[in-house]
């Protein structure tokens, strides 16, 4: 009786249609958009042949390009830098609760969908557990089947990716997920510009069989998907990949969880580090995992998006790192060789 209730709790909490997901991140982002809420960083796309695996790279190139760093800490007002004497300012977990105006809607039991507050390309959504959780636990069922439905509900698919570990780009001790649409650019088909590699390693393929795209310059595996997976079968494949990136791994929660969710910076930080960090992506087609060496290449620091196939450039530096270093270059210098 308790497992026929907590099932049918499950069912009640997510009975939207991708139609109506899709409605609701639009009209949040279009309300928020207007109001202040979120903001977007004006970018132009260009489009960077890497001949070395025949792939399209999409960059992001920011609109108003910046000089070289000025020195300021990260998040710094340019108009006055803090005296070095002042206190850092208190720790407060932006995902909980989430910003009323971003939130989008409940996903399952255990997840809420809210927009990015500062996105690059519009409808950059988060998955957000309603728990605080750990950014270096692995993926369970739950965290991927909701983010799946957010893929499955932008009219030309998304990616849905995690950064998990210190090297892996990750920004927010809260476990989350976050998934942008497809195309990356208009006028590019609608699929990850990486998706002609992993369907030639797939071929043939069963379901959720891990696989190891040779192909990459750096250790990457992908599993196949079903039409419909059940959030058992999401678990067990990530589960198989992460065990291929590291064999015999257990993930072991910080001893500071104990105490409830972190209420300062450096527990934060702490409990979110992790032994091991990787990258993983998932589409409508295919859930893939890199692990990850560090986090920075040259002037660049770089997450999940990458190994997909887009870059976001901020400044003239990296722009130029980027078209003469290349970028598959630069993802085997961040990743982790075969």
């Amino acid at each position: 009786m308790a497992a026929q209730a907590s099932a049918a709790t499950a069912a009640s909490a997510s009975t939207v249609s991708p139609a109506e997901l899709w409605r609701d991140i639009t009209q949040v982002y279009d309300r928020a958009m207007a109001s202040g809420a979120c903001s977007k960083t004006d970018t132009q796309v260009e489009v960077l042949h890497d001949p070395s695996l025949a792939v399209d790279f999409v960059l992001r190139v920011a609109a108003a390009l910046k000089a070289k760093p000025t020195g300021l800490p990260a998040g710094g007002d340019r108009g006055s830098a803090p005296s070095a004497s002042a206190p850092p300012p208190p720790w407060r977990n932006p995902f909980s609760p989430p910003e009323p105006a971003l939130t989008v809607r409940p996903l399952g039991p255990g997840h809420v969908a809210v927009l990015n507050k500062f996105n690059v390309v519009p409808h950059h959504v988060l998955v957000l557990t309603n728990a605080f959780r750990s950014q270096a636990e692995p993926l369970d069922g739950g965290d991927l089947a909701a983010a799946l439905e957010v893929v499955k509900s932008m009219p030309e698919g998304g990616v849905a990716f995690y950064n998990c570990g210190p090297e892996s780009g990750r920004s927010q001790p809260h476990k989350h997920l976050q998934v942008v649409p497809l195309p990356f650019a208009e006028g590019q088909p609608p699929a990850a510009p990486l998706e002609p590699l992993v369907a030639v390693a797939a071929a043939g393929a069963a379901p959720l069989q891990p696989l190891e795209l040779r192909a990459l310059p750096y250790r990457c595996y992908v599993a196949m998907l079903p039409d419909s997976p059940s959030p058992d079968q999401l678990q067990a494949a990530c589960s198989a990949l992460l065990q291929r990136a590291f064999p015999g791994y257990t993930y072991t929660p910080h001893p500071a969880l104990a105490a409830g969710p972190p209420t300062d910076a450096a527990t934060a930080a702490a409990v979110a580090a992790g032994p091991v960090s990787y990258n993983v992506l998932m589409t409508r087609r295919w859930l893939l995992l890199a692990p990850r060496r560090q986090e920075r290449c040259g002037p660049l620091a770089l997450n999940s998006l990458a190994f997909a196939g887009t870059v976001l450039v901020r400044s003239e530096e990296e722009l130029g790192f980027v078209r003469e270093t290349g970028p598959a270059n630069i993802l085997a210098q961040i990743g982790v060789p075969w």
